[in-house]
Parts: structure tokens; C-alpha cells; sequence
């Protein structure tokens, strides 16, 4: 039997943001596959309580002197320094030798932080003839430069200028470089890479169960509602402002917009702080974090989902999601990178600008609901699913073993 190591910053015992959920479904695909999965996760212990980590998982200490850049303490790039941390004698690097297995066909990384890591374990003379798989799930530099500029913080341009370097530097080193996205993939060709591979993220089908949809019909708006489900990442609530305006005057009074995920208290601060507080308080309805079981009634009760991304890179599993339900869609052209065919759906709304937002949203919660009753045709969206999308990546890696065998 194969092996491959994956590798991520994050745990996935219990996958819930989108990072988690595609290394999750990853670790799927080769199981299903055939292959032995060794994952192991070198994360933050602040981020990720016990009860969501697995076996193999080291932890980045909050007081390691590797939390530093160059000497400074610098916000929101850890997942930067965890490369550092991981592949040195002084960091995890020790921890992580324990946990390797005996024999490694691949090492797939996903997102370019731990490439160090994953070069120190090439060193070693009985993983020498790894198939090396880079999972860009984005450009990263040019979102970072975004996430640090929102923040208002400054003097980053070093860190930017290494986080390019170390993308490149993957995507060029790696047997196979796996983008999310038609762009993506065209940037990672540009910059060299042996072997680009398109990979879009997809996802699990879904079905409610008939206790569950009860249960929340009684507790959600009997008017049709609008669903919003996100993680913290900050993104996803200044974007959200950027593209409503910081008004959800567009929602109905009998009418809700309902927000799932760790965005909530965030997204609630915002809201709430814009010269529409009142208003807006009133038009929110705050689920936080569900168990996937209420998560999956709630979204199959949804009347229209909602997409406010107004630009970053990668695609989002949030709109397979949406697209797969074959109810209304509401978002930006950024929120539909990678599933640009679905586009011409009548069921899709792409808005440029918060009076666009607006309307497309009190149209489709004051219209007939998308599907008269006769639910998503499924079968047209099978494409959209983990299963399909993630495919072609054992099947390259069991290519590029072959062939390395072949020549050795």
C-alpha cells in the first residue's frame, strides 16, 4: 500500500473551516484511493482546543521564541513561521521526526507555510524519492498584503516578499502543484511549475433529516431568509461590510438574515457599530457554530444563500455549497472564482456593488422560492462534489511514482 504524509497548519479530527474541511476531504480522496494517510498538523494551540486535534499533531507554542519575524513580533503570520518552527532541531522538528512513518510515497503540503518542513524530511535518505504535491489553495502573498493592510499594519513588506518567495519556491520544487482555480493554475504554470493540476474545491452532499428540519423551521422565519455561513477569518466580515454597505436595510422586517459559523461575533460587533445598528440588530439572526446535522437542515431551509466576497484568491467552498443547493444565490464575481460555468444558472445573482446587493436581495426574499418544490437538480450539479473534484490528485501522484520508479 502507498503512503503519503499530509501536511497543513491546522488539525482536521474535526474539520470546520475551509482549510480543514479540503485537507480533510483530501486525506479522503487517497484512502478511497487505496493509500495509507499519515496527516500530521503543526498548529496553534490558541486556535484549536484538544478535542479537535489528531494523533500526529505538533503544536507551534504561543511563547516560542519562532513566533517572531526577524527578531519583531508581527500579527497574523504565524502560519509564515510555523515553516521555520517545524523544520528546525531547536522547533517542532524532533516532535515531528517521531511521528513520520516508516516508508513515505508522497509528501502533499497544503498552502506553501511548511515547505521547509517538507524539504528537511526530503533530506533524509529513506524518504529521498518522495513524490513532492504543493496544494495551493491560493496565491497567498497578495492576500496576506490584503489581510495586513486591513489591519492597518505596517512596515510589511519583507513578509510579503518572503511569502512570494516561498510560494514560487514550491510551486517550482514540487513534482505536482494543485491550484483551486483556473487562475490560480495559470500563475503557478507561469512561475515554472513541473506538473499544475486543477483541483477545484467541491463538496460533501448533504441531506437533512426530517427531525432536524422541524426542529429549526420553528425556529427560523417563517418569511423567506437569507443564510450567510462563514468562518472568523477576517475577510469574511470586513468584506461582508464592504459589500452591503454596512446596512441590511434590504432584508424584510418579517424577514432575517441568518449567520452559522465563527464570523458571528464579529460580523454582530460590525453591524452593530455602523450608524444602522438598530436596524441591522434587527434583521440578524445569530446561529454561531452548529453540529453538521442542524447545519445541514438549516441549510436545506434556506430560501437564498448569500456570497459577500469581494476579492482574495483561491475559490470558496461556501459557494459549491450554495450552488449545489440549487436555491437563490446572492455574491460578488469574486465569491464565484473557480465555478465561473455556473454562472449562467437563473438562480444565481452576481452583484458589483452594494445597491446591487440590496436589490438582488430584496428581489429573491419577496420572489417564488427557486426550485417550486421540486428541490436541486443533483445530478446536474454531481461535478461539484469532493469525490470528483479532488480525483485527479492520486492519480497524478501514482503517475509521478511510476515514472520515478522507471528512471531510478
Amino acid at each position: 500500500m502507498k503512503t503519503v504524509l499530509l501536511l497543513s497548519t491546522y488539525p482536521i479530527a474535526s474539520p470546520r473551516h475551509g482549510g480543514q474541511v479540503r485537507v480533510a476531504n483530501i486525506a479522503s480522496t487517497f484512502e478511497d484511493s487505496g493509500w495509507s494517510v499519515t496527516h500530521l498538523a503543526v498548529y496553534e494551540p490558541e486556535g484549536y482546543p484538544p478535542s479537535t486535534l489528531g494523533p500526529n499533531d505538533v503544536k507551534f507554542p504561543a511563547g516560542s521564541d519562532f513566533r517572531k519575524y526577524k527578531g519583531a513580533y508581527v500579527p497574523l503570520i504565524n502560519d509564515l513561521l510555523s515553516g521555520e518552527f517545524a523544520a528546525s532541531e531547536e522547533g517542532g522538528f524532533p516532535e515531528i521526526l517521531k511521528k513520520l512513518p516508516p516508508a513515505i510515497d508522497v509528501i502533499h503540503v497544503e498552502q506553501p507555510w511548511l515547505w521547509p518542513l517538507v524539504l528537511k524530511i526530503k533530506q533524509m535518505p529513506q524518504y529521498r524519492n518522495a513524490c513532492l504535491i504543493y496544494g495551493s489553495q491560493n496565491i497567498e502573498a497578495p492576500l496576506k498584503q490584503e489581510i495586513l493592510d486591513s489591519y492597518g499594519i505596517k512596515g510589511a513588506a519583507p513578509v510579503i516578499a518572503d511569502i512570494e518567495a516561498l510560494e514560487r519556491k514550491a510551486a517550482l520544487e514540487a513534482d505536482i502543484a494543485v491550484a483551486v482555480t483556473q487562475a490560480d493554475y495559470d500563475i503557478l504554470k507561469a512561475w515554472g511549475a513541473a506538473m499544475p493540476l486543477l483541483a477545484p474545491n467541491g463538496i460533501a452532499p448533504w441531506t437533512a433529516k426530517a427531525d432536524a428540519l422541524e426542529t429549526w423551521k420553528a425556529r427560523l422565519p417563517e418569511s423567506p431568509w437569507i443564510l450567510y455561513v462563514a468562518s472568523a477569518h477576517p475577510p469574511n466580515f470586513k468584506g461582508f461590510n464592504e459589500c452591503l454597505g454596512s446596512s441590511l436595510a434590504c432584508i424584510p422586517p418579517d424577514s432575517k438574515l441568518v449567520v452559522v459559523g465563527s464570523v458571528c461575533e464579529h460580523l454582530e460587533a460590525t453591524l452593530r457599530d455602523s450608524r444602522w445598528g438598530q436596524l441591522n440588530l434587527s434583521r440578524l439572526q445569530l446561529l454561531y457554530m452548529l453540529p453538521d446535522e442542524d447545519l445541514d437542515a438549516v441549510k436545506t431551509l434556506a430560501h437564498a444563500f448569500l456570497l459577500p466576497i469581494p476579492h482574495g484568491g483561491g475559490s470558496n467552498i461556501k459557494t459549491a455549497e450554495a450552488i449545489y443547493s440549487g436555491k437563490y444565490v446572492v455574491g460578488t464575481e469574486s465569491a464565484f472564482r473557480g465555478f465561473e460555468q455556473h454562472l449562467s444558472q437563473p438562480e444565481i445573482s452576481v452583484a458589483r456593488s452594494p445597491a446591487e446587493f440590496h436589490a438582488a436581495i430584496r428581489g429573491r426574499l419577496t420572489g417564488p422560492a427557486s426550485t417550486d418544490g421540486k428541490g436541486p437538480d443533483r445530478a446536474s450539479r454531481e461535478p461539484l462534489t469532493w469525490a470528483r473534484s479532488l480525483e485527479p490528485i492520486p492519480q497524478a501522484a501514482a503517475q509521478v511514482i511510476e515514472k520515478k520508479a522507471q528512471e531510478a
